[in-house]
């Protein structure tokens, strides 16, 4: 087996402006118009007639759908690390097939309140550079709440179409509630293994980041913080995809999918195997934990339209690490995923 990622570890300390910041100008030109046109206040410069024209067709000129697909990633996301990126080969592949895809950088480590800030620059910078009118999001893990955070919190709901998350921990998981020590049986020492195992964390899991981000996908935070103050925005159409592993068909907790839910199986990564005792310890039948990618459940991975399960660990769905094939035994190809939740997008006119 390959040995594990490193993830990138530091980022640009520079924060990106407020949108008050970003967007002043164009404001003060469109509330200028609105005042000269109920006052009937004819425009006496040149200068200022043009500046406000051009303003108005900035504001109005973008272009429609397809939009182009921002990528997301997860907890303790990298952008590359020699060959490999988060979202293996899936940016090249739907390029490939005539998308526009940008694979958006955060802080590994952060509250996704931290990490939306970040996120929304890549946003922008996108709808810049495109002159696309929206974006559509599909985020990956603690991508998919990042997201959701910039919806709500930021208020682009304006400038978000679709938003697909892929196994994101809604309902939070029982892996952070372990690393934070809130699972009694389960070693502290034994969630250092799973994080070091998974992402070569160099920073201790005690780190404020670190922590943060743990705390972000707990269970109780997710439920008690998270989702009251994150309501949808009626603007996005929200859909979520699960992942099923250690064997696991879960026809009950994949049910009502469009998609329907494969016969097939997928057999848990063993560097995802450490986090078993989270789930089995916080299951109602500890010796049958529910249906989960090793990482984050079904049942909290749905999340408005829900569109299926997928025969795949956490690490299958992003193609970590370095899938070039399908799965010999589930069938599973990560990049036919993201083909068909951007025909999913299509369809559905955005």
């Amino acid at each position: 087996m390959s040995s594990p990622i490193r993830p990138v570890s530091s980022l640009p300390c520079r924060r990106p402006a407020p949108l008050a910041q970003r967007f002043a100008v164009r404001l003060a030109l469109l509330l200028t118009a609105v005042q000269l046109a109920a006052c009937g206040s004819p425009v006496d410069d040149a200068d200022d007639a043009h500046e406000l024209a051009a303003s108005r067709q900035a504001l109005t000129s973008c272009r429609g759908a397809p939009y182009p697909i921002v990528l997301a990633h997860g907890f303790a996301g990298f952008e590359r690390i020699g060959p490999l990126n988060y979202f293996f080969m899936v940016a090249a592949d739907l390029r490939s097939r005539g998308e526009t895809v940008i694979e958006a950088q955060v802080p590994p480590f952060d509250s996704s309140a931290v990490r939306a800030t970040y996120l929304a620059t890549v946003i922008d910078d996108t709808l810049r550079a495109t002159g696309a009118c929206k974006v559509n999001l599909i985020g990956h893990s603690q991508g998919g709440i990042d997201a959701r955070a910039l919806i709500s919190q930021l208020g682009y709901g304006d400038r978000v179409a679709g938003l697909i998350t892929v196994a994101s921990p809604h309902r939070g998981t029982p892996v952070a509630d372990a690393a934070l020590g809130l699972i009694p049986g389960i070693s502290y020492d034994l969630i250092n293994a799973l994080l070091r195992a998974l992402w070569s964390i160099t920073s201790a899991p005690g780190d404020a980041k670190v922590q943060a981000s743990l705390r972000q996908l707990s269970t109780g935070y997710m439920a008690r913080e998270f989702n009251p103050k994150n309501p949808d925005d009626r603007r996005v159409k929200y859909y979520s995809v699960a992942g099923r592993s250690s064997g696991r068909i879960a026809n009950a907790e994949c049910a009502g999918g469009a998609w329907g839910n494969s016969d097939r199986i997928d057999l848990l990564d063993p560097l995802l195997a450490v986090a078993i005792p989270a789930f089995a310890l916080t299951s109602p039948n500890p010796l049958s934990p529910v249906p989960n990618d090793g990482l984050v459940s079904v049942a909290s991975s749905r999340w408005g339209n829900f569109l299926g399960c997928v025969p795949a660990d956490h690490l299958d769905e992003v193609g970590q690490i370095g899938h070039l094939l399908p799965d010999l035994i589930s069938g599973f190809d990560h990049r036919d995923l993201y083909r068909r939740l951007a025909r999913t997008l299509h369809s559905d006119g955005f």
